[in-house]
């Protein structure tokens, strides 16, 4: 199959750029002729995606340009991350069917977060439209400009209006392909995978004086660091051991919390907060390698929250708030534990992120972290990809593409099949 990517980054910027640099050399190596066309180079101080040399790019440049060497190369299918130039992508999806993968709330809500932030964060389970501007302020949906709340709703609005293009639509969660088709279009579910070339040590954390937690994240309000901090003299109280929290990641919060920790450690003799910025994969490997407990302490639904299979690989169990696609990876008691996110609080968080410590517990919770992320493979997601690919090609050229009437907008919408893990 002759597959063209589009995305909107050339240089590694966040997480559709990392998951195309494990899935196109996949595809590519499954007997596929792939090839990408990035919208434009991206921030310079990013590296660029490293792809084999048989994977042909379609490098930025004048669009008529970038078409026609598009169209000679007669792709079968245009899998799309999502790109800012919706006249540009409009053109391309004339050449071949299209799927769009859809990693975020984005169509969905103006801000793209999902969530009011007002009393207190929570999800939103608001349809998109126009009444959501009366609701931006109030609930906090997002900044104070005006200006740029109306440019934003613009933008999403063109954006749902743009996945009528497409002959089928995927979410990396069933909470999101929900949220997708409650906005009218037939949205899929596609999981996402997760891969380590390290093997995993035994752990002896029953055994160990401190425990240990690690955020691996943005650090930013709704990623809910700052809650997080609050939970741990509860768990420390609970566990009856000396605790270490270790921040991976960076982002505007990160002075504020660190601030934080800082009175919570000199009030905390057994609290041990470390901040180590952005961590490279070997890096965050070996947190990974030493860490009892990953905590995400998401604020907002996070459509998918691939980190948590990522430490599940090293035997690492969750503790989570049980917000947007999280329940789908994190089980309850197989692999960590869950607390209600609707509000979220504190203490609801320091009772999961005890008793996934619990030495009682433990091993057995670590052992299903490890099983668990082994059933999302890059092969898997392959396979999935590929009976998408070849039902959408096949509906579009027998003409038997599903119809569905768009509740928001009054028009057609078109899709696909679900893929589930195995």
């Amino acid at each position: 199959m002759r597959i063209l990517v589009l995305t909107q980054f050339r240089r590694k910027v966040g997480g559709a750029e990392s998951y195309l640099h494990t899935l196109l050399p996949a595809l590519q190596q499954r007997g596929h002729e792939v090839a990408i066309c990035y919208q434009v180079e991206g921030p310079e101080d990013r590296p660029r995606l490293n792809l084999p040399r048989e994977i042909r790019e379609f490098l930025p440049g004048d669009p008529a340009s970038v078409l026609a060497q598009i169209g000679q190369w007669r792709p079968a299918i245009i899998f799309c991350q999502g790109i800012s130039d919706l006249e540009f992508e409009a053109q391309i999806l004339k050449l071949a069917p299209g799927m769009f993968y859809a990693h975020n709330y984005q169509c969905t809500c103006i801000s793209g977060a999902k969530t009011r932030s007002f009393p207190t964060p929570a999800p939103c389970q608001r349809t998109f439209g126009a009444a959501c501007l009366l609701q931006y302020f109030p609930r906090r949906c997002g900044g104070l400009n005006p200006a740029t709340m109306l440019k934003r709703y613009r933008d999403q609005y063109s954006r749902l209006e743009s996945l009528q293009n497409y002959a089928a639509v995927a979410t990396n969660s069933e909470y999101l392909a929900g949220e997708y088709r409650r906005h009218g279009l037939n949205a899929q579910c596609l999981y996402l995978f997760a891969q380590s070339q390290k093997e995993v040590a035994s752990s002896n954390s029953s055994e160990c004086r401190t425990q240990r937690l690690l955020f691996a994240g943005r650090m930013e309000r709704l990623k809910g660091g700052g809650v997080l901090l609050e939970a741990l003299p509860n768990v420390m109280r609970a566990g009856g051991a000396e605790l270490q929290l270790t921040f991976a990641g960076d982002g505007p919060e990160r002075s504020a919390w660190q601030q934080k920790a800082a009175r919570i450690e000199a009030e905390h003799s057994g609290i041990h907060v470390l901040f180590k910025g952005w961590l490279d994969k070997p890096a965050l490997e070996e947190e990974f390698l030493c860490a009892d407990v990953l905590v995400v302490p998401s604020l907002w639904p996070e459509p998918f929250g691939l980190v948590g299979l990522e430490a599940g690989l090293y035997g690492v169990p969750a503790a989570a708030f049980a917000v947007g696609g999280i329940p789908e990876w994190l089980h309850d008691g197989e692999n960590g534990h869950l607390a209600p996110g609707d509000p979220p609080q504190a203490a609801a968080l320091a009772h999961a992120i005890t008793r996934t410590l619990d030495p009682a517990d433990h091993e057995r919770l670590r052992a299903g972290a490890g099983k668990m992320a082994q059933r999302w493979t890059v092969e898997r997601h392959c396979r999935e990809l590929e009976r998408l690919f070849e039902t959408t090609i096949g509906e579009t050229t027998t003409g038997e593409t599903t119809v569905k009437r768009n509740s928001s907008h009054n028009r057609p919408v078109r899709g696909g099949v679900r893929a589930k893990a195995n």
